[in-house]
């Protein structure tokens, strides 16, 4: 393996880890909702404060990081190009795998770190927000909001854990041909 293919390598797990942490920023665009909504129906809550600035820094911030993300993911040759010097493209590192077995185990353990992470607040909003209901007490939208959140983490995590092989064979097709598959 080369030591411009290790660069390549970190990069992409960057990019992808990026990815996986742009969750949270999602449920922050989701909170900036929920809260515009309510500032909506009772005018008094918010005394003239403008909520609209917090909702679009929320959008624009999300939106910034997954396309950093994706440009680190999947435009990993153009960095490369642009980090690497040409030595590195000659020199040769021996590593314990190869660059398909290093991303599957980035999957893995960048899905298993997800899942863990959230799935202990995930239960305990999701039996409060049971329990609330099933007591025809109002729930509120961000708490909803938060729980919607969590199960798409839990399921992108358990995805990337399930079908860490076939995303690492993706993202070697992508890491040759240098565009998307």
């Amino acid at each position: 393996m080369r030591k411009s293919d290790i660069y390549e390598v970190a990069i992409k797990i960057l990019g992808l880890y990026l990815l996986f942490t742009s969750i949270d920023l999602l449920s922050t665009v989701f909170a900036a909702f929920a809260i515009m909504a309510q500032v909506n129906q009772n005018i008094q809550v918010s005394d003239d404060f403008v909520q609209i600035p917090f909702l679009v820094l929320s959008i624009v911030n999300f939106g910034l990081v997954v396309a950093f993300a994706l440009f680190l993911t999947l435009k990993t040759q153009v960095i490369v190009r642009f980090v690497c010097s040409p030595t590195d493209y000659e020199e040769t590192s021996s590593l314990f795998a190869d660059r398909k077995v290093i991303y599957e185990i980035a999957l893995v353990l960048m899905g298993l770190i997800l899942v863990v992470w959230t799935l202990p607040d995930f239960v305990i909003n999701l039996r409060e927000h049971v329990r609330l209901v099933q007591s025809d007490t109002p729930t509120n939208q961000q708490d909803m909001n938060f729980v919607i959140t969590a199960a798409v983490k839990i399921a992108l995590g358990l995805i990337a854990v399930i079908y860490a092989k076939s995303i690492s064979v993706l993202l070697l097709k992508v890491s040759k041909n240098g565009d998307v598959v």
